[in-house]
């Protein structure tokens, strides 16, 4: 099979991370679409949301897609969330498969210094790369972007979007329902996440 991997806190997931999954499953012929939200994130600020939550919204994100999963991996390993460990693991739960990691561009541009093993992460599996606004591939050298498959960017109004974005509206009381699937944003207010903190 030919898997696609997204990781991702999920704090909150958004559809600009369905997006990207979706055109990668589509342009890359994926059987298996499987989102992994991340424990503790080594170069990012703790989630705001309990491992718990945020695995919830994820699956409320991911809604019925056919052949799609959200997968607890990460959420039960000890430690910080290492991508290099995960897709080992991966490749035992898949060994005969063929594994595509789906990340954006701000990934592989920060890839030296922020990710165990740098880019020698890339030889372990094929990684999907978006462009994203403000990360332009530019700064990769060409014998590393050999090594990546770039799709086209998805719509603008997906690719401003972020996580720290949505929380940040809510917290000012603003409608997030453009950027958010709709069962995620009626959970968010539900349990009054993010409405109080940043």
């Amino acid at each position: 099979m030919r898997v696609g991997i997204l990781g991702s806190a999920c704090d909150p997931p958004h559809k600009a991370h369905i997006k990207m999954a979706e055109v990668a499953q589509k342009e890359l012929k994926l059987d298996r679409v499987i989102i992994i939200p991340t424990k503790v994130p080594p170069h990012k600020d703790l989630p705001l949301v309990p491992q718990g939550m945020r695995l919830k919204m994820a699956k409320l994100a991911v809604g019925g897609r056919k052949n799609w999963i959200v997968s607890d991996m990460e959420l039960k390993r000890k430690g910080k969330s290492y991508t290099r460990d995960t897709i080992h693991d991966l490749k035992k739960f898949y060994p005969k498969d063929k594994i595509f990691w789906i990340v954006g561009s701000d990934a592989i541009v920060s890839m030296p210094w922020k990710w165990k093993g740098g880019w020698g992460i890339l030889d372990l599996c094929k990684f999907v790369v978006f462009p994203r606004l403000g990360y332009s591939l530019k700064k990769v050298p060409k014998n590393i972007l050999k090594k990546v498959i770039v799709l086209k960017p998805i719509t603008r109004n997906l690719e401003e979007i972020s996580s720290t974005k949505i929380r940040d509206m809510f917290k000012k009381k603003k409608s997030s329902l453009k950027y958010i699937d709709r069962k995620v944003y009626g959970f968010i207010k539900k349990y009054k996440l993010y409405m109080t903190q940043l």
